[in-house]
């Protein structure tokens, strides 16, 4: 890992941090999730940096993945835990973080931020050359488990690579011994736990926000769907994206987004990410940063 490629990943942060600040400060009752994920997506554009995913704001028992639609009405209610997970890169060097906003201070479901954000810092605290994967996610566990709550076991950290979200290594939010490879120095991660009072697992809701371009079909294909799919990879890489961007950046005309994307999911051009749900319907917390290893094994992360 070059000091270019260590400045790539820092530049990427300090735009997530701007975003960050933003949606503390913005995230009120009765405001759209449409008005904050806008702003807060301009924001990171605005610091010099691109998108690496839409934004997540997901409410109480939905874990991850809700992305305001086009045209979402849903407001910010009175009471609740609110996640927002927030993606950023630099020349394809990711950041990638996210917090949980305890709408009104509810003390038992502070207990669920205060879990997640703890064990954040105990995972990020062992997190240096020679550690494997799966002792960061005993020290997780640990410290949600140890307020009464489980952590949610089929989420977890993941490798950041060049443009690349989900870069195969993944960090378990408990001791899985089966994830044991090593850092070392040039890794990135995401490390993201989540807590819940309910059964620890999620499920795939019914619908669907945010997808990825995953690879071309050129044969048996029109000239109109062949122009959107070749605009729709350049536009986005192979990192994940909304409708909205299409509609922003006048990609499919609005009429026609709904069903070029659906004809993209039968012909697997492109792949959903469904809401995730905690089984049991119980509330989630989840905090999340960026954490990246130099080649002489210091520890930077990137989102503070």
């Amino acid at each position: 890992m070059s000091e270019e490629v260590i400045n790539n990943y820092i530049k990427a942060g300090k735009a997530l941090v701007k975003a960050k600040e933003l949606a503390k400060k913005i995230t009120k009752p009765g405001v759209p999730f449409l008005e904050i994920a806008e702003k807060c997506e301009a924001k990171i554009i605005n610091n010099g940096a691109e998108l690496s995913f839409p934004i997540n704001i997901s409410l109480d028992d939905i874990a991850a993945h809700y992305s305001p639609p086009i045209g979402d009405k849903t407001l910010v209610p009175k009471k609740g835990l609110l996640k927002i997970d927030i993606g950023s890169h630099y020349k394809g060097y990711i950041a990638d973080s996210a917090i949980t906003l305890n709408l009104d201070g509810d003390p038992n479901l502070q207990n669920y931020c205060e879990a997640a954000e703890e064990a954040l810092n105990a995972a990020i605290a062992r997190f240096k050359p020679g550690t494997k994967l799966f002792e960061l996610g005993e020290a997780i566990a640990n410290e949600i488990t140890s307020r009464g709550l489980r952590p949610i076991t089929n989420l977890g950290g993941h490798k950041l690579e060049k443009y690349l979200l989900h870069a195969g290594a993944f960090i378990p939010n408990f001791r899985e011994k089966q994830h044991n490879q090593v850092l070392k120095p040039g890794d990135a991660y995401a490390c993201e736990p989540f807590a819940t009072s309910g059964a620890g697992t999620v499920v795939n809701g019914k619908d669907a926000y945010i997808f990825r371009f995953i690879r071309k079909k050129t044969k048996n294909i029109s000239y109109e769907h062949l122009n959107y799919m070749n605009k729709i990879e350049e536009h986005f890489n192979h990192l994940p994206f909304s409708p909205r961007w299409i509609l922003r950046k006048k990609i499919i005309p609005f009429k026609k987004i709904d069903r070029i994307i659906n004809a993209f999911l039968r012909n697997n051009i492109i792949e959903k990410y469904n809401i995730l749900i905690e089984r049991t319907n119980e509330p989630v917390a989840q905090f999340e940063h960026t954490i990246v290893i130099d080649n002489d094994g210091n520890t930077i992360v990137t989102t503070n």
